[in-house]
């Protein structure tokens, strides 16, 4: 297996959810400060040395997540229709991380998605 190089670049972003469906603490609508964490690989590194440079994965991933930020996730697009789960929203963040970073060397490897300890992770 060849070698390759990740850079993961954070974000925190404070929202409320509702899980459409779920009894108990979840049904409610409830805050959590979410950590968004996404990881960008590749397997050759720039003439800079550099996977990619981390203010370009920084500010896209500050695009993605700028609609999140002190909503409630169930009324903004897509989680008005899909339920606002862990496991969604990294979907979500990752595929609009892919289109906002484009193809090419560097890709996106994986966004992971972490409110109060519990962590879920999309590879897309």
């Amino acid at each position: 297996m060849a070698g390759f190089w990740e850079i993961a670049v954070e974000k925190v972003v404070a929202a409320r959810h509702q899980i459409r469906g779920v009894a108990g603490d979840g049904g409610r609508v409830h805050e959590h400060c979410w950590v968004v964490r996404a990881v960008v690989r590749a397997s050759e590194l720039d003439r800079t040395g550099w996977v990619l440079d981390f203010h370009e994965v920084d500010r896209a991933l500050a695009r993605v997540v700028a609609p999140y930020a002190g909503s409630f996730l169930n009324d903004v697009a897509p989680f008005d229709d899909v339920n606002p789960t862990r496991e969604n929203v990294a979907r979500v963040v990752a595929e609009q991380l892919v289109a906002e970073l484009g193809g090419g060397r560097a890709q996106v490897h994986s966004v992971d998605v972490s409110e109060g300890g519990h962590r879920a992770t999309y590879h897309p």
